[in-house]
């Protein structure tokens, strides 16, 4: 994934994220604005329709990618419903449980933020204590402003803990999804070879883990012939050009096979025995196409060669014997005068 269509896939999640939480919030504090209502609580009926349009008005604050502006503002919105609700309905109502939410967000939003700074949260936390523990202490020495009859408290307690585990869970889900993506990406990377984009020596050992049976396998070790040969004349530049055509080549040839960049200009191939294709007549056809290949740079053909060692395998073997014998058997090929496969 290019830096680029990794940015998207950030801003996409982020993007998501808000949009879906605006909504809940949006339809959240319109039952609230009804419960408000039908109970005659006029004062938090009207600081509840304010809320409600913030909400709607953040609608545009995601699409313009303020976000970091947005949960700002939306943390303090919150700060403040939770503190007026608290006082006026009570403490048993249970708003009192978002200041526990809003410390998830807080590090969500540090985590998705370009600074990564989590200074911010650490305040926010601490700000979410002070607010908690002061309605807590403030509910034991005075009465809330409204006397809310039994099914209203009932109503607000159970609802705002199902919100809170739901929040909770949704923004815990939203990052684990997250974490596992760049996980994954964090893991090919680190198996891909970067210059020709196939597997890396520990793209290997990861197959050959995996390999259930491998008594029909056969691994294949190719170097380029004179390859040093190739850098001192055509810089660096012409043996990359090489290498990268060199796996193009393999993995087009053997695209039913293992096939990764063992180090420097060796590769590895690890394919099937099989009768009516016959390892060595396709590690020749191999051969003879790199041969036949002008590998054109800069207006000049490179003739390139390979040598090319192989072995069978047995259920027994460890990864690092099989690719020391097979080793083995290339460099006989090219002291016995390379360009050719040793089988």
């Amino acid at each position: 994934m290019s830096i680029r269509a990794d940015q998207k896939h950030h801003y996409r999640t982020i993007d998501k994220t808000c949009l879906t939480a605006n909504t809940l919030y949006l339809v959240l504090h319109i039952f609230y604005l009804i419960l408000f209502l039908i109970s005659g609580l006029t004062v938090l009926s009207i600081v509840t329709g304010v809320i409600i349009a913030f909400y709607a008005f953040s609608y545009w604050l995601i699409k313009i990618k303020k976000y970091y502006l947005y949960a700002l503002l939306c943390g303090n919105i919150f700060f403040v419903f939770i503190t007026v609700t608290s006082l006026m309905a009570g403490f048993n109502t249970g708003f009192h449980f978002y200041l526990i939410g809003l410390c998830i967000v807080s590090f969500f939003t540090s985590y998705f933020s370009k600074t990564k700074d989590i200074k911010g949260s650490i305040i926010w936390v601490g700000l979410s204590l002070a607010i908690y523990l002061t309605l807590y202490l403030v509910s034991q020495f005075n009465e809330p402003y409204y006397r809310i009859e039994k099914w209203l408290e009932i109503t607000l307690f159970s609802t705002n803990a199902v919100v809170l585990f739901l929040f909770i869970a949704s923004y815990m889900v939203v990052f684990l999804k997250y974490a596992l993506s760049l996980e994954k990406k964090i893991m090919n990377e680190s198996r891909t070879d970067e210059l020709t984009q196939i597997n890396n020596r520990y793209g290997l050992y990861d197959y050959f883990e995996m390999m259930e049976d491998k008594s029909n396998k056969v691994l294949a070790l190719f170097d380029i012939d004179d390859f040093k040969a190739v850098n001192d004349r055509y810089g660096h530049a012409g043996g990359d050009y090489v290498l990268k055509r060199i796996a193009e080549i393999a993995t087009d040839e053997l695209s039913d096979s293992f096939v990764c960049r063992y180090g420097g200009e060796e590769f590895v191939v690890v394919m099937e025995e099989n009768e009516k294709a016959p390892v060595l007549d396709r590690l020749e056809a191999l051969r003879k196409r790199i041969e036949s290949e002008p590998f054109g740079f800069e207006g000049e053909s490179i003739h390139i060669t390979v040598t090319i060692g192989a072995t069978k395998s047995c259920d027994e073997i460890s990864l690092e014997s099989w690719v020391s014998q097979t080793d083995e058997k290339m460099y006989s090929g090219k002291k016995s005068g390379k360009n050719k496969t040793v089988y």
